[in-house]
């Protein structure tokens, strides 16, 4: 009989933590809440987030659209070739959505940043690659995974009403890489052709409704 794994311990330090939460009074949380909402813009987001608020999450993505854009452009100008960290910028995206997740926001995460973080990563590579090229497939297997993620989470039930939203920034980021090689350029049409038909399909629904 194979014996039980045993469980991994938890860390001291949270338990040291949550023994003094279990102590204080509602104030005194209400006071450590506080001074970590004032601590960093991060807390402050996250902490909306988990109270339902779908548009205070603004100020931590536009901090997450900063991390991702240094990856590309550094003082204004490209980055040299090689230098910017692919996976990185995917583990942004993941993380925005996971610091996000809170049962009270519809689709249980902040969506409309998910879109819009992805495509704004799509967006700045695409710059980049029409400023200084870069002759390797890496890239542009990498934006077009993001671009497929992205779709699905524009056809998902609680993203589909941002498909009206973000169509004019999709469409102009399939025209600037509509000459791009590696499959990329067909990739971003791919995904212009799901929020096209995801914003048609949407409107159609709402005006049957308002009869």
């Amino acid at each position: 009989m194979p014996k039980p794994r045993p469980r991994t311990p938890e860390p001291q330090l949270w338990k040291n933590i949550a023994a003094m939460l279990e102590e204080m009074d509602d104030q005194s949380l209400r006071g450590l809440v506080h001074d970590l909402y004032k601590l960093a813009p991060e807390n402050r987001a996250f902490l909306a987030a988990s109270i339902g608020d779908e548009n205070a999450s603004i100020e931590l993505l536009d901090g997450y659209k900063g991390k991702i854009t240094a990856q590309f452009f550094s003082r204004g100008g490209p980055r040299l070739a090689g230098g910017c960290d692919l996976a990185m910028c995917r583990r942004l995206i993941k993380e925005y959505r996971r610091v996000t997740t809170a049962p009270e926001m519809l689709g249980g995460f902040d969506i409309r940043g998910t879109i819009d973080l992805g495509l704004h990563y799509i967006e700045v590579g695409t710059k980049y690659v029409n400023e200084i090229g870069w002759d390797e497939e890496r890239p542009y297997n990498s934006m077009g995974a993001v671009a497929v993620d992205t779709s699905k989470l524009c056809h998902d039930k609680s993203g589909q009403k941002w498909a009206g939203v973000f169509l004019p920034r999709v469409r102009a980021v399939a025209k600037a890489a509509h000459n791009i090689g590696y499959g990329f350029g067909d990739d971003l049409t791919d995904m212009a052709a799901v929020f096209e038909e995801t914003a048609a399909a949407f409107e159609a629904k709402r005006a049957k409704r308002s009869w």
